[in-house]
């Protein structure tokens, strides 16, 4: 039995402990360093053979995470899992509470299948639970004191103190490490962001009275849509607008490789539908996980004022009159780009007056949301167009961008929204 001289030693060995790992919380910035720290201190604190840590895992039991130690060795490579409520440190993470055990086989509680993976013997164990603002973090224990039997009363109130402080240290790396992770991922998005924006028109053509404009915007950090307005003669220019499905990075980089493919097909006197087929043709089967996309390819003759289109499943196009009034063209359309091999697609032409706005889109538009879940829809966007004379490609778009804005008031976009304008002033 430890005499008084040798219970004040022991208690300023604990008090120097529990200073040094409070030191530990402002001092280390790497998560792993930090657990084999805590496990190391704790094992001095508390003059054990061996520590361990489990931390909760996504499927709420304990996986051992680290342990230290004579006897213990290294953390084993196979995974440990302690399901919660079994074991010491099952049934301490269940009832949040410290345990003390003076004789770990003769603990019913005891889960012996640790000591049989590790090779350790375990005789004494003192475990408690690792918790922050009633967060589950996991329970450290540590096993066989080095001076006497077992642990014993004296014992739990220090470790208790000192596991709070480990759970305090924990929790701060963890939440250092998910603001670094949030940190990278924001900058890989950013460069995505400009790796996408690269393959869009960093301007558009103006060839005398054939004006464009065009917007763009990712429901997410990425998106799907695209555009494209191709010059590639004196009176010949092609135009793209389209919609990958889904969202994120598999959406860009599908987008991107859609393009480039597009932009190797595009010749002069190509018909939009032939340009079609050829496309779907080239990225049948090279599509991921089952994407596909709407577009709809287009082919612009100024001096004739002259608009050939072709559609595959894309939506169907605004036309802007110059008298006033909006319609909805009926362009004839196919399957969507990368489903079906061998499909034909049909061209539709339509002449320009002056002053005459085509409106192309993404079902960003169609499709968004008001706050009360209602879909601007068809009907909206001639609202939207029908209110003022629209007297040049930006003054359309300008008028739609408010609109869809001014329905969608405060809420986050349901889905990428891309436009696309033109006409002959």
């Amino acid at each position: 039995m430890s005499t008084e001289a040798d219970q004040s030693l022991r208690q300023l060995k604990v008090y120097k402990g529990l200073v040094e790992v409070s030191a530990l919380i402002n001092a280390i910035t790497d998560f792993n360093e930090l657990l084999a720290a805590i496990l190391d201190v704790s094992r001095r604190v508390m003059f054990a053979e061996a520590s361990s840590l489990f931390l909760t895992n996504a499927d709420g039991n304990l996986e051992l995470v680290v342990a230290s130690g004579a006897g213990a060795g290294e953390t084993p490579k196979e995974k440990i899992v302690v399901p919660r409520g079994q074991g010491i440190a099952g049934w301490v993470l269940e009832n949040k509470t410290s345990a003390l055990v003076k004789d770990a086989y003769a603990d019913p509680r005891f889960y012996q299948g640790v000591d049989k993976k590790t090779g350790f013997r375990t005789r004494s164990i003192l475990c408690v639970p690792l918790s922050r603002n009633q967060h589950e973090i996991g329970v450290l224990q540590v096993l066989n004191p080095v001076e006497k039997e077992s642990f014993d009363e004296n014992d739990v109130e220090a470790f208790e103190a000192y596991g709070m402080l480990a759970a305090t240290a924990i929790e701060k790396l963890r939440i250092i490490d998910q603001q670094r992770k949030q940190e990278r991922m924001e900058q890989e998005f950013s460069f995505a962001r400009e790796i996408q924006n690269s393959f869009l028109p960093q301007s558009l053509p103006s060839l005398g009275a054939l004006s464009f404009a065009a917007t763009y915007r990712p429901a997410l950090n990425i998106g799907g849509d695209f555009y494209d307005v191709l010059e590639i003669g004196p009176d010949e220019v092609y135009f793209v607008i389209g919609d990958v499905s889904g969202k994120g990075i598999p959406a860009a980089l599908l987008m991107a490789q859609a393009l480039n493919t597009l932009r190797l097909i595009v010749k002069s006197g190509i018909s939009p539908a032939d340009a079609l087929a050829r496309w779907n043709g080239m990225l049948c089967g090279h599509t991921i996980r089952g994407m596909f996309i709407t577009s709809l390819l287009g082919r612009i003759v100024p001096s004739q004022r002259l608009v050939e289109m072709a559609s595959a499943g894309h939506c169907q196009p605004f036309l802007a009159l110059a008298g006033g009034g909006v319609i909805q063209l009926d362009v004839k359309s196919a399957p969507p780009i990368g489903i079906l091999d061998g499909l034909q697609y049909h061209l539709t032409s339509t002449t320009l007056s002056p002053n005459d706005w085509l409106i192309f889109y993404t079902d960003g538009l169609t499709e968004s949301f008001s706050p009360d879940n209602t879909l601007l829809e068809s009907e909206g966007v001639e609202r939207i167009l029908s209110a003022q004379p629209l007297a040049s490609a930006d003054d359309v778009l300008a008028k739609l961008r408010t609109g869809e804005e001014n329905h969608r008031q405060n809420a986050d976009p349901h889905d990428d929204l891309t436009i696309l304008v033109f006409g002959f002033q």
